[in-house]
C-alpha cells in the first residue's frame, strides 16, 4: 500500500482533527503530548504525524527525535578496557528516532483504525526521514503490542529487544488494606517489611500541588539526578517543568509526594493512574538518608498501599533495581521493542551497555518468593 503523511512539530496545528480521530481517553490525546512537548526538555524535538491512503486518513504516529550523547552513557562505573575504547571512537553526538514516549510505559507510538494496516507505521517512518532529510542511526519503536510485533515483523530491518523487561505486581483479590499484603509475606520478608517500616520514621510526606513542584524545582532535581547518576544509560532525562506540566494535565491522576527529614526535602516519588492499573513514575532519593531511613524500600510498599487503596488491579514499578522489586513480590513482564540500528559503533555500544545492565541486573535476580 503506498502511503502519505502529513507532518508538524506543534501538536496545537492538528489538536482537534487528531483527537477527533483518536478513541475516547487514548493516551496519544493532544493534552498529553502536549504537556510534554511544554515541558522542553534537553536533546528531544517531538514530530506528530497523520497517515493517508488515497487521501483518507487512516492513522496517527507520535515521533520524538533524540539526540543521544556521550553523557547519556555512564563510562565512570566501568574502568574496563572496552568501555574506555567505546569513549574514545564512539561519535559524541548519535541521532534516534522513537516511535512512542521515552519516559512513560505502555505508550504505543502509533494508531490505526484498522489494526491491519499496523504495519504501515514503518512506512511512514521511513517516508517522514526521507521528508526531513533525517537519517537517524537508531530508530526504536517502543512499547509496541505483542500481536503487532508477533505478526508483522518479519518482513523489516527492525530487530527485536529480548532484554526489556519491566517489574509489576498485581493486587490480590482479598487485600483490602495494607496488612492484608504484608500478611501474605513469608515470616522472612514480613519481618523484614516491619524493620523497613519502622526506620522510616521521622520522614514526614507532603503531597505538592504543580506550583509547589516549581516552587522547590532545586532540590527536586538535585534528588533526581542522584537517582539518574547511577543508571548505565541515560535514554534522555526530564526536570521539575515535566513534574509540573504532567501535574497540570493529568490533575488528580497524577501524585507528586515529598519526603522531608528535619524540614530537608530527602526525597520523592511520583504516581500515574489509569482507569484500573497504576505505576510509580519516576523517584528522587538521598543516599545518605536512605541509608539510614529506607527511604527506598518504603516508596516501593507506599506504591503497594496505594494499589490496595485505589483498588487498582496492577502497579507498575519500572525496570530498574529488579532486585529490591523481587523482595516485595514483584515479576517480570516483557516489554515489546524493536530495533534498527544503522550505526556499527551505535550497534556495539547499545549492545555492550545494554548486556552490562542486564548482567547486572539478572544476577541479583534469585529465586525468591516473599509472597506465600
Amino acid at each position: 500500500m503506498k502511503i502519505a503523511i502529513n507532518h508538524t512539530n506543534k501538536i496545537n496545528d492538528w489538536s482537534q482533527a487528531w483527537d477527533e480521530f483518536l478513541p475516547q481517553n487514548h493516551h496519544l490525546k493532544s493534552n498529553h503530548l502536549l504537556a510534554f512537548e511544554k515541558s522542553n526538555l534537553d536533546d528531544i524535538e517531538n514530530n506528530y504525524l497523520q497517515v493517508f491512503l488515497k487521501e483518507k486518513l487512516i492513522g496517527v504516529v507520535y515521533l520524538q527525535q533524540f539526540l543521544f550523547q556521550h553523557k547519556h552513557l555512564n563510562f565512570n562505573n566501568d574502568k574496563q578496557f572496552k568501555s574506555k575504547l567505546i569513549k574514545l571512537v564512539l561519535p559524541k553526538q548519535l541521532p534516534l528516532l522513537v516511535c512512542g514516549h521515552l519516559f512513560r510505559i505502555n505508550f504505543q507510538g502509533f494508531y490505526f483504525k484498522n489494526e491491519l494496516h499496523n504495519s504501515l507505521v514503518f512506512d511512514a517512518i521511513e517516508l517522514f526521514n526521507n521528508k526531513k532529510k533525517y537519517n537517524p542511526c537508531g530508530i526504536i519503536l517502543k512499547d509496541c503490542i505483542s500481536i503487532f510485533v508477533e505478526q508483522k515483523n518479519n518482513h523489516t530491518n527492525y530487530n527485536f529487544f529480548d532484554g526489556d523487561v519491566t517489574m509489576e505486581i498485581h493486587k490480590r483479590l482479598h487485600w483490602k488494606i495494607f496488612d492484608d499484603y504484608l500478611k501474605d509475606l513469608h515470616k522472612k520478608y514480613f519481618q523484614r517489611a516491619k524493620k523497613i517500616i519502622k526506620a522510616f520514621e521521622g520522614i514526614e510526606q507532603r503531597a505538592l500541588l504543580a506550583k509547589e513542584i516549581l516552587e522547590n524545582k532545586e532540590a527536586i532535581e538535585k534528588l533526581y539526578w542522584n537517582v539518574v547518576n547511577k543508571q548505565t544509560i541515560k535514554l534522555g532525562t526530564v526536570n521539575a517543568n515535566y513534574f509540573y506540566e504532567l501535574k497540570n494535565d493529568l490533575q488528580d491522576n497524577f501524585e507528586f509526594y515529598a519526603l522531608y527529614k528535619n524540614g530537608i526535602m530527602v526525597g520523592f516519588y511520583t504516581f500515574i493512574f489509569y482507569e484500573k492499573e497504576m505505576e510509580t513514575h519516576f523517584i528522587g532519593l538521598d543516599y545518605e538518608a536512605n541509608k539510614i531511613n529506607n527511604i527506598y524500600f518504603n516508596i516501593l510498599f507506599f506504591g503497594i498501599k496505594k494499589m490496595i487503596e485505589r483498588q487498582c488491579t496492577k502497579l507498575e514499578l519500572g525496570r530498574t533495581a529488579k532486585e529490591a522489586k523481587v523482595n516485595v513480590g514483584a515479576l517480570p513482564k516483557q516489554i515489546f521493542n524493536y530495533i534498527n540500528v544503522k550505526n556499527k559503533l551505535a550497534k556495539i555500544t547499545l549492545n555492550y551497555f545494554l548486556k552490562r545492565f542486564n548482567t547486572v541486573e539478572d544476577n541479583k535476580q534469585m529465586e525468591r518468593t516473599p509472597l506465600k
